[in-house]
């Protein structure tokens, strides 16, 4: 076996889909208002609800990674087996029709091999902008629509957060996790699949709540498919892209030359359509 194999599937640009409307995402920003307060701790310091209006709106949509990776490890390794005798009547034993010398210590060894196969898989989700890892695992039942490029999301007001994690860093994150030195003699197989590499887009609808009589903003952030809410913070602009989509998902040399600088490392990635796609445009 010459090398690692790694095989990586098709990356997925995907936007979550099926949110609420931006009218019944504010009714329920306008009734949750006190909430986006509520962290003082003196209640004669809180707010009353007809003290607080809502005095800026937008709708935001944030990325996220989600990515899963197998690995699949078969090998060979030289090992000597030792065998305790302890009747010390017994001055030699015969094993496979073959006579074994018995050492000074009482022990019989015997030099076999060692035929080993691993196997491991690990999913991750990472926050594309933060660069933080999270739990997203409740938006993958749920329905989505492929995009091509960002620029589908930016219509109207929408502001897309732009993605500060290329394809490239998540794999080389996951693969310097799962790749370890193995103790072998000969290896037979070697490869590693990233199964799944999706980029997720959700909306999320976030509102400033201004405390009139203090002049006093806060903002909550209200998932705009599950209503959930968080304190976050509006952004009010348009983000210019940090990468073209090209670049954003070019992962080969890149991840073939950080597993072992310089090495021969076959990397096939399954991202033909993609290409062909950008050759048709």
């Amino acid at each position: 076996m010459e090398s690692l194999k790694l095989e990586i599937t098709e990356p997925r640009m995907l936007v979550l889909t099926g949110e609420k409307s931006f009218e019944d995402m504010k009714e329920l920003a306008w009734n949750k208002k006190t909430a986006a307060f509520g962290g003082l701790k003196n209640l004669l310091s809180r707010p009353k609800p007809e003290d607080i209006n809502i005095t800026h709106a937008e709708k935001q949509y944030k990325p996220f990674w989600h990515a899963v990776c197998s690995t699949h490890f078969e090998y060979k390794r030289n090992t000597e087996f030792i065998i305790k005798i302890r009747d010390p009547a017994v001055q030699n034993v015969i094993i496979c029709n073959e006579e074994r010398e018995i050492d000074k210590d009482r022990n019989v060894k015997l030099h076999g091999i060692e035929h080993c196969l691993e196997s491991s898989t690990r999913e991750v989700f990472m926050d594309a902008y933060t660069e933080t890892e999270d739990d997203f695992s409740r938006y993958l039942s749920m329905e989505t629509r492929a995009i091509s490029q960002t620029e589908e999301l930016d219509v109207e007001d929408n502001i897309v957060v732009p993605v500060k994690v290329k394809a490239a860093y998540l794999v080389r994150k996951l693969l310097n996790s799962m790749i370890k030195p193995m103790d072998a003699d000969e290896v037979l197989d070697e490869t590693v699949r990233i199964e799944s590499l999706d980029l997720y887009f959700r909306p999320i609808y976030a509102f400033e709540y201004t405390w009139l009589p203090k002049n006093k903003q806060n903002v909550l952030e209200f998932d705009g498919i599950t209503g959930e809410f968080y304190a976050g913070k509006v952004l009010r602009e348009k983000m210019a892209e940090i990468f073209t989509e090209e670049t954003l998902f070019e992962i080969g040399g890149e991840v073939a030359g950080a597993i072992i600088p310089g090495a021969g490392i076959p990397v096939k990635i399954l991202q033909e359509s993609r290409k062909k796609k950008g050759n048709k445009d």
